[in-house]
């Protein structure tokens, strides 16, 4: 019978490969010594009694003595098997007792690590324009009440399908009940053909609007809880912009204060728009 076929079963049922071949080789049914077994399946013979001390050990194999010489026989493979198994099954209860002990001191470590706040999960800073847009976009999209914005440059929606992205979403918002209301550098409508039909296609939908001179900061404000503004560019690059996403309750409530103020001071859009048509002055405050 060629046994050699069942090496990988062995071997799968927790024997390791050298345990296997003497095993398989002990099951001839007559007994070896040490020497004859690491001739017959190639074993170094530095390792040899290595192998079957431990398989001694592990019960699938007996070591009696003859004479002045040591030989070895199989154990019969269903109690060798089962032994093998046995041995396995008290492992896992006692990894599964170690299990239970370590839980009972670790959990209330990690449930009580959840209540330390980390200050990096409320702030996000990015410095790509594609990143500013989807942060923006996403935080429109969850808005449920009112958007609060400075508006002025530079302007992460610089192209006509993140501008149309921009629109569409606060659209959504204006739609759904929220409310919004931005306030414009007068200077951006001068310099900026595209954001006057943007503001007035937005105001048509219901957004509010009022123009001052200038404006402290380009801000965003989200129900009074998250907050967007730019960063200070390390090299005055016209073009570029780094803005930092905080979700602060008491942040965003101070900048709303600013916000009122600059509200308060600011001119109707309406009055604007007749100046930038030259369809009247602009008087001053």
């Amino acid at each position: 019978m060629d046994t050699s076929k069942y090496l990988k079963t062995f071997i799968d049922i927790g024997l390791t490969e050298r345990e296997s071949k003497v095993y398989i080789t002990l099951l001839s049914g007559r007994m070896f010594t040490a020497t004859e077994l690491q001739q017959a399946v190639n074993i170094p013979r530095t390792k040899i009694y290595e192998v079957l001390n431990k398989m001694v050990n592990r019960g699938i194999c007996v070591e009696k003595k003859l004479g002045r010489n040591k030989i070895y026989e199989a154990v019969e493979p269903k109690l060798a098997m089962e032994r093998v198994y046995a041995r396995y099954q008290n492992d896992l209860n006692r990894k599964k007792e170690l299990i239970v002990q370590i839980s009972e001191v670790f959990t209330p470590i990690f449930e009580n690590s959840k209540s330390i706040v980390n200050p990096l999960e409320f702030i996000d800073v990015m410095k790509d324009k594609v990143q500013i847009h989807k942060r923006y976009i996403n935080s429109v999209r969850n808005t449920k009440r009112e958007m609060l914005t400075f508006n002025k440059g530079p302007y992460a929606c610089d192209n006509s399908q993140r501008l149309g992205e921009q629109e569409d979403e606060e659209t959504r918002l204006l739609k759904r009940g929220g409310t919004t209301k931005d306030i414009y550098e007068l200077k951006e409508f001068e310099e900026l053909d595209w954001l006057l039909e943007s503001v007035k296609k937005s105001l048509r939908f219901g957004q509010k609007a009022r123009v001052v001179e200038k404006l402290p900061i380009k801000m965003l404000i989200f129900d009074d809880e998250k907050v967007m503004f730019p960063l200070e560019q390390p090299i005055d690059v016209s073009n570029e912009l780094t803005m930092i996403y905080i979700e602060h309750k008491q942040l965003a409530e101070a900048c709303r204060i600013l916000f009122n103020c600059m509200w308060n001071q600011g001119k109707d859009f309406s009055e604007v728009e007749k100046y930038l048509t030259g369809n009247g002055e602009l008087i001053a405050s």
